[in-house]
């Protein structure tokens, strides 16, 4: 499907312009807050009834606990390597579904950052403006490969 044509006024073409910025910035913090242990940025991230699949069984519901769900999970790595691209933009007022490409590498331990466990995939989401700008109303990850060493479970 071909990416939707800008709207023809200018106000609505600069303001359709600023909510792309905006919702993009969203998704880049999202892989930075992750890969700089921010979790409770990457929480601040989601609206309060935010959601996050990954499917088929990792999920957590909730602005509430997400930067602890988080931590739990990525935590557990030395370091992680999120690189978030082709942000496919869709606007509907205050609303934005988007689909953006994921790489990730997990390493196991500083010393050897040679083992690492890998991913990749694209995102699925849903954004909502919101007072605190746009926000993550729902996350999916659709995993396309893994790589390396099994990842932590």
């Amino acid at each position: 499907m071909p990416a939707p044509d800008p709207p023809a006024d200018p106000a609505a073409q600069l303001q359709w312009l600023v909510d792309r910025a905006a919702v993009s910035d969203l998704l880049n913090d999202f892989a930075r807050a992750l890969d700089d242990r921010d979790w409770e940025g990457y929480a601040a991230n989601y609206t309060e009834d935010g959601v996050l699949d990954i499917a088929p069984t990792i999920r957590h519901e909730g602005r509430e606990g997400m930067a602890e769900f988080v931590a739990a999970s990525l935590g557990r790595y030395a370091a992680t390597h999120h690189l978030s691209s082709n942000h496919r933009i869709d606007l509907d007022g205050d609303i934005a579904t988007t689909r953006s490409y994921l790489l990730a590498a997990h390493v196991f331990d500083a010393e050897q950052p040679h083992r690492h466990a890998d991913g990749a995939g694209w995102y699925r989401c849903r954004v909502r403006r919101t007072a605190e700008g746009w926000r993550f109303e729902h996350v999916t990850l659709v995993v396309r490969y893994v790589s390396g060493e099994p990842l932590l479970h």
